[in-house]
């Protein structure tokens, strides 16, 4: 994000001219360098409000900017965008609030705009809450709609409220209701009228929340029913739990029991099973080795199994189009992804079970890349709409595509969730869809059993203890840490003094995972591991400038033991410490 992206300076005279600027290609260049970043500074505000006062519901919203450049008026003729804007909505659409600058009517729009579809459940909204949204309603200033003529001058229908008379029309066409601001309004110049902007969409975000709760749980044409009881899910024939338990642990796999049972019913209960828990507690190796448990009677030896799906999640994935694959207008073609190839597959096999891991899957915003197939799994129909103008398209591989495609319901769906600053929360939305078993528990003692290289025991007598110390501050290592420090042992011999090593793999792969502000737990763990890297009699090390630097030279592990006083050190400076800061 630039500079200029960060702040919001006001629709100054000079911003709004972007749109007064002859050309499209040009008014379009302007927009970008000028207009555009007010509006993005606008929605990152928009987005920590948003976060503050709806943590519940704010993390399933989406902000999406106008992408035409130009206004197609056919036979290859093009005219300037008279209206720059984004978007705040949410699956399953149909209701969102805009954010528009428009040179046409010369005023700043915050508008709720609800399509025809969605009419009902205003309606429905309205009945319910006559009393909680009659303040929003009389606060509207900007109204529009077709209204009805044959409605117009009747006794009372002059003075009933907007809403009301947009309810009773009967003519087709959206409903347009918020609040506009004039371009000689000083106001909007200022800085401050962000916060206004802010509060107009907000007030506006929860009616259209309530509208999209009805959206998703009644039926255009019938009562309100429970969605998660609709599908029945198809599971092929399994092996007994008690042979893909053994298969599992033919692989040296140290993942308690309970766990791999839990995750086979989970996955027969409902087709999407949410693993989080630390780095490297196995949690993509569960997915792979279940999956290659239930088939192995299928498989040859050493055979990449093609039941089985590995989705790498990105973290610019902001819809559907990056799981699934877009249609390209100017070819004609649909591109595609994997994941949606290995559906087609799916689709074809309905006697096999077919699984897929969605790897890391909240580095994006699951809700958006995963909104259809989160409809589609709880619907009747288990329809997703792919985007095509028609019923069918072509590949790139020259396969036929039918829109909407129907689901499979022989896959099942696995996301593995890492807890940290570079992962965005899931919402309770994702949450209520899905079953979540958290792998966090890490059993030194079964991986040791099931560990094939060779270990040496002292070295692995202070990774116990390592362990330990960070389990109890809250920050644990998980199975792919220790076996890859045991690997650094075994490729140091010969090479590097095993303390040396082991020293060596202390400061890389485990002080590195100590960080946070100030607190008991954090300082106990420091001062623990000072005294393990030092050896000898525990000390009462309360602070850095009690660790003489002659007892640091004569360390067990005098390169950690240094930089973990120098973690010390930070801490009682600062109040915070990390790896990289001391």
């Amino acid at each position: 994000m630039t500079d200029a992206s960060r702040h919001f300076t006001g629709f100054t005279p000079d911003v709004l001219a972007a749109l007064a600027v002859p050309g499209p290609a040009e008014r379009w260049a302007a927009v970008q360098a000028l207009l555009h970043p007010q509006l993005a500074a606008l929605a990152e505000l928009l987005r920590a409000e948003g976060e503050r006062r709806f943590p519940r519901i704010w993390p399933i919203y989406e902000i999406t900017f106008k992408n035409l450049r130009y206004v197609n008026r056919g036979s290859g003729a093009r005219a300037p965008i008279d209206e720059y804007h984004f978007a705040v909505d949410r699956p399953p659409r149909g209701s969102g609030i805009y954010v528009a600058v428009s040179a046409a009517e010369r005023t700043v729009l915050v508008t709720l705009q609800v399509a025809r579809a969605r009419k009902p459940q205003l309606g429905q909204v309205w009945e319910d809450g006559r009393a909680v949204w009659q303040p929003l309603i009389e606060r509207v200033t900007d109204v529009r709609f077709v209204e009805d003529r044959a409605r117009a001058g009747q006794p009372g229908d002059a003075d009933a409220p907007w809403i009301e008379r947009y309810l009773r029309s009967r003519r087709p066409g959206p409903l347009l209701a918020g609040f506009a601001y004039r371009w000689d309004d000083a106001r909007i110049a200022d800085p401050s009228f962000a916060q206004q902007l802010i509060a107009d969409v907000l007030d506006l975000l929860a009616l259209n929340e309530a509208v999209m709760e009805h959206a998703e749980d009644l039926e255009p044409d019938g009562p309100a029913l429970l969605r998660e009881g609709r599908a029945i899910y198809r599971q092929g024939a399994l092996p007994p739990i008690e042979t893909i338990v053994e298969r599992i642990r033919a692989h040296g796999f140290a993942l308690p029991e309970p766990t791999i049972r839990a995750y086979h019913v989970a996955l027969q209960t409902k087709p999407l099973v949410i693993l989080p828990g630390i780095s490297g507690t196995g949690k993509t190796r569960l997915t792979k080795l279940y999956a290659d448990a239930v088939h192995a009677a299928a498989l040859r030896p050493g055979q990449e199994n093609p039941y089985y799906l590995l989705v790498a999640v990105q973290p610019d994935w902001h819809n559907a189009r990056d799981l699934l694959g877009y249609h390209n207008a100017l070819t004609g073609t649909f591109h595609a992804t994997p994941f949606l190839r290995f559906l087609q597959r799916a689709a074809a096999d309905p006697a096999a079970t077919y699984y897929v891991c969605l790897d890391e899957m909240n580095l994006a915003r699951p809700e958006y890349y995963l909104a259809p197939i989160l409809s589609a799994l709880e619907t009747e129909d288990h329809l997703i709409d792919l985007g095509i103008p028609g019923d069918e398209a072509t590949t790139t591989a020259g396969e036929a595509l039918r829109s909407p495609f129907r689901l499979p319901l022989n896959v099942r769906l696995t996301g593995t969730v890492n807890v940290d600053e570079s992962t965005h929360s899931l919402s309770d939305k994702l949450l209520d869809r899905a079953n979540v078993i958290e792998l966090r528990d890490v059993d030194l003692a079964a991986f040791r059993a099931t560990y094939r290289g060779p270990v040496d025991e002292p070295s692995w007598d202070v990774i116990a203890q390592l362990h330990a110390i960070l389990t109890r501050a809250g920050q644990p290592f998980g199975y792919r840490t220790v076996s890859e420090m045991l690997r650094y042992l075994d490729h140091a011999q010969g090479v590097i003094a095993p303390a040396q090593a082991l020293d060596q793999q202390i400061k890389q792969k485990i002080l590195p995972k100590l960080r946070g502000d100030d607190n008991p737990r954090l300082r106990r763990a420091l001062v623990s591991l000072i005294d393990l890297l030092i050896g000898g009699e525990p000390q009462p090390w309360a602070k850095a400038a009690s660790i003489e630097p002659e007892t640091i030279a004569a360390a067990r592990f005098p390169e950690s033991a240094e930089k973990a006083r120098r973690m010390l050190e930070r801490l009682d400076a600062d109040g915070f410490t990390d790896f990289y800061g001391a």
